[in-house]
């Protein structure tokens, strides 16, 4: 029932993982996420994958996620072949001839003289000529892939939150019901307000990642993170933003206001960067996935290393590795204390009686709720074991699924009050969740289906 780790591993899926063979090592290996980058490949690519790796997951019983990576307010730049492109230092490429830009609305914007950053900062360009006929001459060689995210030194480019393109494809993929949608480059808390209200027009309610890449992300972030459901160190594009000494900063910045708000943090970029190519990761790599558990990450994730890499199972695995021995060598400080209110105060008094002598027996965490609060509240503590969430709610089931520690499960509460969980015990019993003897807390409302109204703490004894 529990992989042996409790941070959270997502993949991303591409050419290297998209057979049902590799997707089913992926997840028992220990993937708890996938995430379709929509800046590669084709919309009914996407679908037809999610698809597949629901049913692996079925056939497996193994509850996994899907992220779907929007590109949101973000540039990206394309090939106007699709293939890729060697370039040398000085080489001219022509806008709207050799190269397009998406979306459409900053050509207007670009002068002679600004600086173009691409993929994280591999390529550099300078924009050369004059309104109308501008090229890229470039300053930084390297081998320029088709629609690879697009930085701008120093200058602010405006563009909508979700483009009408994006408008389409987002309805599209509302069709296969994705977890979470993360939407790249957010500026502000109006860029997920915008993308929450479109989501919410269309009958959807999946969670929104807010992926803080640039230093509107930063200034802003307070009112960003209360208005997601989640939150990307996305640390290339940031990386390009800000300067390069600033980025750990800003990481552990990040992950703190994170646990101190209940909310889930993943750390991305480069993580296994040298796995795309190498059986094995560097030093330094370990100690970044290390000090990313070390921060309080609920999550870490894999981008390349999974979707084109050569060893994307053994990049998965040494993940695995990595995050299950620091959890237990370190110890996270506890968050910050970010609320009063009776659910943060029965949820760090049920901490401390776990962490005290007589809490050595207790095995597991039962949290019941209905939007997850509690449940999130709990994983910002980083309790030392596991935090059954029960929820009858669909959406809170899915949200939960990227929390640290959060081993979410669907199932229908009793509609009288209660007065134990013998009922519930006895199903997780069924589903192998819990065994005889074993002794759990136990954290609920008077009735399951009453949020925000978390009134009851107990040892209960599985019978």
């Amino acid at each position: 029932m529990h992989s042996g780790k409790f941070t959270k591993i997502i993949a991303t899926l591409g050419p290297s993982s998209s057979s049902e063979k590799v997707i089913k090592e992926l997840i028992t290996s220990g993937v708890n996420l996938f995430r379709f980058n929509t800046k590669h490949a084709d919309t009914q690519w996407h679908l037809e994958h999610i698809k597949k790796v629901r049913e692996v997951s079925g056939k497996l019983g193994i509850n996994t996620g899907v992220i779907v990576d929007l590109q949101g307010p973000e540039c990206v730049l394309i090939t106007s072949s699709g293939e890729e492109i060697t370039l040398k230092k000085d080489d001219l490429l022509k806008i709207k001839t050799d190269v397009l830009l998406n979306p459409p609305e900053v050509y207007d914007q670009l002068n002679s003289g600004d600086t173009v950053v691409v993929d994280d900062g591999k390529i550099e360009f300078e924009v050369s000529g004059t309104k109308g006929e501008l090229s890229l001459k470039v300053v930084n060689a390297g081998l320029l892939k088709s629609g690879k995210g697009v930085s701008f030194k120093n200058k602010k480019i405006s563009t909508p939150t979700i483009g009408e393109d994006e408008k389409k494809n987002i309805k599209e993929f509302l069709k296969s019901a994705p977890d979470f949608f993360a939407l790249s480059f957010v500026r502000n808390h109006e860029d997920v307000i915008n993308l929450s209200k479109f989501l919410s027009d269309n009958g959807s309610n999946a969670g929104i990642i807010s992926k803080i890449e640039t230093q509107g992300g930063i200034d802003d972030f307070d009112l960003i993170v209360e208005k997601s459901d989640g939150i990307m160190v996305a640390r290339g594009d940031l990386g390009v933003e800000v300067s390069l000494e600033k980025i750990t900063y800003y990481q552990k910045m990040i992950i703190e206001k994170c646990r101190a708000a209940a909310k889930p943090v993943i750390v991305a970029t480069q993580m296994l960067e040298s796995m795309t190519t190498n059986p094995s990761p560097t030093r330094a790599e370990v100690s970044d996935i290390s000090n990313a558990v070390r921060d309080g990450a609920d999550a870490v994730m894999l981008s390349g290393e999974t979707a084109i890499g050569k060893y994307p199972i053994e990049s998965v695995k040494f993940m695995h590795k990595i995050v299950s021995f620091n959890e237990k060598a370190f110890h996270v400080p506890d968050a910050l204390e970010f609320s009063k209110d009776r659910t943060f105060s029965i949820v760090k008094a049920a901490v401390e009686i776990i962490r005290s002598d007589n809490g050595r027996s207790i095995s597991k965490i039962l949290v019941a709720t209905e939007t997850g609060k509690s449940a999130r509240i709990f994983s910002s503590f980083r309790p030392e074991i596991p935090i059954i969430a029960l929820t009858q709610n669909e959406d809170t089931l899915k949200k939960l699924g990227l929390s640290y520690g959060v081993l979410p499960n669907k199932i229908e509460f009793p509609e009288h009050g209660l007065v134990d969980v013998t009922e519930i015990a006895h199903e997780l019993e069924k589903r192998g969740i819990l065994s005889k003897g074993e002794n759990i807390i136990v954290v609920h409302g008077k009735r399951w289906q009453d949020p925000g109204n978390t009134n009851s703490l107990y040892v209960f004894n599985v019978s």
